[in-house]
């Protein structure tokens, strides 16, 4: 498959930029003022800012925003300047249409994607006759409810988009456009399908319709011939396989027996009978809509105090083909390097190396990943300057290094952190985190100063837009009031899923507007027969090992599309434990629904409503 050359932001901005520069109208005569000179093609953006100077309002603005369209690639900081000095209030509809797409177009490039709405939820935009400018608002606007995992709102935005729209979209942009087919609901896809009169959409909606959960591979690879035969030539070829005979053959070889290899006893014993129950569970859920013919048999070996590499070796010559497991870190890579040839496995832990070996797949639950999305979701939601309490614990070094990684990486900046012991003072804490005491020294030493009393009103440090506070239920019950006490009950705050203690308490109402990912399986509005299943036999499912009934589970019921999620680009498995896919490391990756608590339940956290440009002036929708 072919690779860009070229990052694909930087792609992004000129495909952006010669949308915009083909929107302008022509400009308008002024009372008073005689017509500028005829603008060359040549014009740089410092001619056109001169001409800007010369010129009357809203000529000027007019020749300040093209000038803008051409500094968002040289010069970002420029262009905000620019953008700033105008009144946007008193431009013509026209100008406003353009730049309000100007001002979304800057916050596409800086990631700032609330802001995208912001802008272009407006009537000037909305209304718009100009449809270049429509489809590039249509466009962005998709691509930004991408980003929020808001894929029937992507959908809805590009179904929007007019048939040259369609037709034009730019070649850059069919990642998000397949990005959204993959996760957008399947009826959603077959109403787009049978409303779209271009027949380039329909071609998009049947390739999306063969990916979605639910098929088998050899379905899949069946109607992929039959796609190609009829699409000759759609750009959707792009994410075709490689090699669609290599992987028919490979799809005939599903493993008629599988060994699990898990702890069943000593220290890890409860984790791993709860993944063995998980496991057994999914395999009589497919039974009720399967014969046993199809289904492998499954073993099950205890790895407590013994050589996984030889546990596996014996489970090759017993006719084994695939192996789940083994469950402990250090058995992982023990059997990564040593595990015998032919044998597909799916661990059921991870290393993070890059160091992929073939036919052998890692599958973890680490609490790391949850870190790395709440910096994500932190920045899609706006947020630079973060404020960090974590508990002094080893578990709380690796969930804050994860996260600091991945907030710096994004150009994030950390202006506090603080560390907690065990029934800590928590206002106190928060307090010393928001710069509150500092504050309420400086009252008293002017007091002293000016011998009398001062009124006086302490404040927190305002250099702080969002807080981190990684936590267990206990602790989150009290840092999340003792926060709100020390003035910052409007920061935006969030937690991994740790902070949820799995079922419906009223103390969770001491949690309100915390923001958490959260897998599936602890979602209480989410229904599933095997968790139902479980939990009818395994009433203890819902405690500490919950999650580990849902790995075992969802790597049976991952194992026959591991050769689908490897090698058809994009696609994903709805699981217990998430949304599944495989990246280039053959390494599961697991993407959360976000929520938030209101009145002590959970409910879906949506993106923040604007009602300013202001990343605190905006509040999720359930926080009204």
């Amino acid at each position: 498959m072919s690779q860009n050359l070229f990052p694909r932001s930087l792609i992004s901005t000129l495909l952006i930029l010669s949308v915009l520069s083909g929107c302008s109208s022509q400009p308008q005569k002024p009372s008073g003022q005689k017509l500028p000179i005829a603008e060359s093609q040549s014009e740089t953006a410092e001619d056109l800012l001169f001409k800007a100077e010369q010129s009357l309002f809203p000529e000027s603005a007019r020749l300040k925003i093209k000038a803008v369209e051409q500094f968002f690639s040289q010069s970002p900081v420029r262009a905000r300047e620019i953008l700033d000095s105008i009144d946007f209030e008193h431009l013509p509809d026209s100008l406003q249409a353009r730049y309000a797409l100007a001002q979304a177009q800057q916050a596409f490039l800086s990631n700032q994607n609330w802001q995208i709405f912001f802008w272009l939820d407006r009537e000037p935009v909305i209304n718009s006759n100009n449809t270049a400018i429509t489809d590039r608002a249509h466009t962005l606007k998709a691509i930004a409810y991408n980003r929020f995992s808001e894929f029937t709102a992507a959908l809805d935005e590009w179904a929007s988009l007019t048939s040259t729209g369609i037709l034009e979209l730019p070649s850059d942009y069919y990642d998000e456009f397949w990005k959204t087919l993959l996760n957008a609901p399947e009826d959603r896809i077959n109403q787009l399908l049978l409303s779209q009169p271009s027949t380039i959409t329909k071609g998009w909606a049947d390739l999306a319709l063969l990916y979605h959960p639910g098929r088998t591979l050899d379905q899949q690879l069946s109607g992929l011939n039959s796609w190609k035969l009829q699409w000759k030539d759609h750009p959707a070829e792009r994410f075709l396989p490689e090699n669609l005979a290599l992987l028919q053959s490979k799809a005939a070889q599903q493993p008629k027996k599988i060994a699990a290899l898990l702890p069943t006893s000593g220290p890890l014993g409860q984790a791993g009978r709860s993944v063995r129950d998980g496991i057994i569970a999914a395999y009589y859920q497919k039974l009720k809509s399967q014969s046993s013919d199809n289904l492998p048999e499954l073993v099950f070996m205890d790895t407590f105090e013994q050589d996984v590499s030889l546990l596996a070796t014996i489970a090759s010559a017993e006719g084994a083909e695939m192996i789940i497991g083994p469950l402990d870190k250090s058995n992982v890579e023990l059997l990564k390097h040593s595990a015998p040839v032919d044998l597909t496995i799916l661990a059921l832990n991870s290393l993070n190396t890059d160091s992929p070996e073939e036919d052998f797949y890692e599958f973890g639950l680490a609490t790391e990943d949850e870190s790395i999305a709440v910096a994500e979701r932190g920045r899609l939601d706006g947020h630079q300057r973060v404020a960090i309490i974590s508990p002094m614990s080893r578990w709380g070094d690796k969930v804050v290094d994860s996260f600091k990684d991945a907030w710096l990486k994004e150009d994030g900046e950390i202006v506090s952190e603080i560390r907690f012991k065990p029934n800590s003072q928590y206002s106190q804490l928060a307090g010393e985190l928001l710069l509150v005491n500092q504050s309420q020294q400086r009252a008293k030493k002017l007091n002293r100063l000016l011998g009398e009393k001062l009124g006086f009103e302490a404040r927190r440090r305002q250099d702080v837009d969002m807080i981190f506070i990684p936590s267990y239920p206990e602790e989150a019950r009290q840092l999340k009031p003792a926060l709100a006490y020390q003035f910052a009950g409007k920061l935006p705050v969030y937690s991994t899923s740790s902070a949820y203690s799995g079922s419906y308490d009223r103390k969770n109402q001491d949690l309100d507007k915390l923001r958490i990912p959260v897998m599936p399986w602890d979602l209480p509005y989410e229904q599933n027969d095997i968790k139902s299943s479980v939990l009818s036999i395994w009433p203890a499912a819902t405690g500490n090992y919950g999650s580990l009934y849902a790995l075992g589970a969802d790597a049976f019921n991952i194992y026959p599309h591991l050769l689908q999620l490897t090698f058809l680009p994009g696609s994903q498995v709805n699981g217990l434990t998430g949304q599944l896919s495989i990246d280039r490391n053959q390494q599961v990756r697991r993407s959360l629904p976000w929520q938030t608590f209101r009145n002590g339940r959970l409910k879906p956290l949506p993106i923040p409503k604007q009602s300013s440009s202001h990343v605190l002036d905006t509040e999720a929708e359930d926080e009204q």
